[in-house]
C-alpha cells in the first residue's frame, strides 16, 4: 500500500515463588497532584539505587507497576509515593515492559532472562519459558483475543502466550528488524515498531504480518500506542520525531522541537493528547492529535541536549549509537550511557490512576509524575424516562483502573448512590444503573466521581411521569 509522507511542525512457567517486598516511602513531597498546574513534575526515588527502571503500567489495584532492569525487580508505587519491590526469581533477568492482563495480574518481559513473567497483586511471581533460544522479549500487550502478545527483539518474531503459558511464535518478514513495543489496535490487530527495520508492523491474531516503512530513514520506531483519534502513534527514536499511522497504513511524521531528543515511549493521556518521554532531551513531551508539541523540562535537568554518544557495540569505534537493549552495571559509570548524557533519561510513560502521567527515569532511578489537565466527560443513554429507567452510563477522561462512584442527585430528595464502576487502562468505563423509583419529575443530575483522581463529570437525566 502506498504511503503518504507529510511533515508537520509544532511546539508505554518455570517457577512460582513468593517474595517479601521491601516497602519504603519515596523522598518527595506528596501533595494532591490533580490540583497542580499542567506540566508540574514530582519525582519519587526508588529504594534500590541504580535500579534502572524501564516500562511502567497502571493496575486495577490503583497503583503503578514498573520494571527495574538492573534492580531485577518489579516495583509497585502508590499514587501517594509508597514503594514496594518484588525480586524476580531469575537472576539478571532484566525485566523490561509490563501490561495488565484480563486475569488481573501484571505480565512482563524478561529481556535477558528470556522469559515472560506474571506477578499477582500480592507479589507472587511465575515465569514462563520461550521456545526460541535467546529471543530477547521486549514489548508486551493484551491482544483482541484476550491473550498476551509480545515481541522477540533478537529473534525477529511476534509471539502469543496464553494464561497457561503456552507460546506460539510468528516470524517477521524483515530480518534483523528488532521488533520493540507492541499494542492492540482499534482494528482488531496488533501493531508494533521495528527499531532497526524502520517500519511499523501489523499482525493479525492469525499471525499474518504486514509492514509499513517510515518515510524517514533511520527513524527507529520504538514506543507505540492508540490515540484518541483511533490512529496509532509512535516514537521515532533515531530521527527524534513522533509518528502517526492510520489503520490503512498512511504515515505522518512530526519533528520534535528539541533536536536529538530521542523519544522512547508514548501514552494516551486523559486530556485527549499523547504524552511521550524524551530519553536524550531530559523532557516530557505532549502532542495533540493535530501535531502540536509542548515540552516540559524535568527538574534538575540543565536543558542542554548533548551530541549523541558513540559506541563500539555496533558498527565499530565511533559509530552512532543504535545501542542494544541489554544493560550492564559498568555502563552506569559511562557518561554517555547509552546515548543518554546525564540523569534523568526518562523512558517509560503511562496514564496513572490519579488522572496524571507517570514516567520512569532510566538512569536517574526514579519514577516521575507530570500533571495533566484531564477532560472527564459523561454520557447517559437514554437521557430521559420515568422513575426506575435502566440507563447506560459511561465516562472517559478519568484515571486508569480507578473506581468511579455514580450518584443520582435529586433536586428535592438529595443524593442516591447508584453504584461504582472500574475504568480501563485508558480511563473509560460503562455501567448500567437504574434511576431511583422515587425520583422527582424534572431535570436531575447523575454525578460521576473518581475515587483516586477526584475528577468528576455529570450527565443530565430528565425524569418523566
Amino acid at each position: 500500500m502506498k504511503q503518504r509522507r507529510t511533515r508537520s511542525f509544532g511546539a508505554a512457567a518455570l517457577v512460582g515463588l513468593m517474595f517479601t517486598g521491601s516497602v519504603l516511602f519515596a523522598s518527595a513531597a506528596i501533595a494532591p497532584s490533580a490540583q497542580a498546574a499542567e506540566g508540574e513534575i514530582t519525582e519519587f526515588v526508588i529504594p534500590t539505587a541504580g535500579s534502572v527502571p524501564d516500562g511502567i503500567t497502571p493496575a486495577p489495584d490503583g497503583n503503578l507497576w514498573f520494571a527495574e532492569r538492573l534492580g531485577n525487580k518489579i516495583g509497585r508505587l502508590t499514587p501517594t509515593g509508597l514503594f514496594t519491590e518484588f525480586p524476580v526469581p531469575t537472576p539478571d533477568s532484566e525485566p523490561l515492559a509490563l501490561v495488565v492482563a484480563p486475569d488481573g495480574n501484571v505480565w512482563f518481559t524478561e529481556f535477558k532472562g528470556n522469559k515472560i513473567g506474571r506477578i499477582t497483586p500480592s507479589g507472587v511471581i511465575t515465569e514462563f519459558g520461550i521456545p526460541t533460544t535467546d529471543p530477547k522479549p521486549h514489548g508486551i500487550t493484551v491482544g483482541p483475543d484476550g491473550n498476551l502478545w509480545f515481541t522477540e527483539l533478537n529473534a525477529d518474531k511476534i509471539a502469543r502466550i496464553t494464561a497457561e503459558g503456552d507460546v506460539t511464535e510468528f516470524p517477521i518478514p524483515t530480518g534483523n528488524s528488532w521488533p520493540s513495543i507492541i499494542t492492540s489496535g482499534p482494528d482488531g490487530n496488533l501493531w508494533f515498531g521495528e527499531w532497526k527495520g524502520d517500519k511499523i508492523g501489523r499482525i493479525t491474531v492469525a499471525g499474518v504480518v504486514t509492514e509499513f516503512s517510515t518515510p524517514t530513514a533511520g527513524s527507529q520506531p520504538h514506543g507505540i500506542t492508540v490515540g484518541p483519534d483511533r490512529n496509532l502513534w509512535f516514537t521515532e527514536f533515531g530521527s527524534s520525531g513522533m509518528g502517526r499511522i492510520t489503520t490503512a497504513g498512511v504515515i505522518t511524521e512530526f519533528p520534535i522541537p528539541t533536536g536529538s531528543s530521542k523519544p522512547a515511549f508514548v501514552a494516551a493521556g486523559p486530556d485527549g493528547n499523547l504524552w511521550f518521554t524524551e530519553y536524550n532531551g531530559e523532557r516530557i513531551g505532549k502532542i495533540t492529535t493535530s501535531g502540536v508539541i509542548t515540552e516540559y523540562l524535568i527538574p534538575g535537568a540543565d536543558g542542554r541536549v548533548r551530541p549523541a554518544a558513540t559506541s563500539t557495540t555496533e558498527g565499530g569505534t565511533g559509530a552512532a549509537v543504535r545501542f542494544t537493549c541489554e544493560i550492564r552495571r559498568e555502563s552506569l559509570r559511562h557518561p554517555g550511557w547509552p546515548s543518554c548524557p546525564a540523569q534523568p533519561c526518562p523512558i517509560g510513560i503511562t496514564a496513572g490512576p490519579d488522572g496524571n502521567l507517570w514516567f520512569t527515569e532510566f538512569r536517574g532511578s526514579k519514577v516521575g509524575r507530570i500533571t495533566d489537565s484531564p477532560l472527564p466527560s459523561a454520557k447517559l443513554v437514554p437521557e430521559a424516562g420515568p422513575p426506575g429507567t435502566l440507563v447506560q452510563a459511561s465516562g472517559s477522561g478519568f484515571g486508569s483502573f480507578e473506581q468511579v462512584k455514580l450518584t443520582f442527585v435529586d433536586s428535592l430528595k438529595g443524593p442516591t448512590a447508584l453504584g461504582t464502576a472500574m475504568t480501563d487502562g485508558g480511563g473509560r468505563f460503562a455501567i448500567q444503573v437504574f434511576v431511583p423509583t422515587d425520583a422527582t419529575r424534572g431535570r436531575q443530575r447523575v454525578v460521576m466521581k473518581g475515587t483516586i483522581s477526584r475528577l468528576r463529570a455529570e450527565g443530565i437525566f430528565r425524569v418523566t411521569s
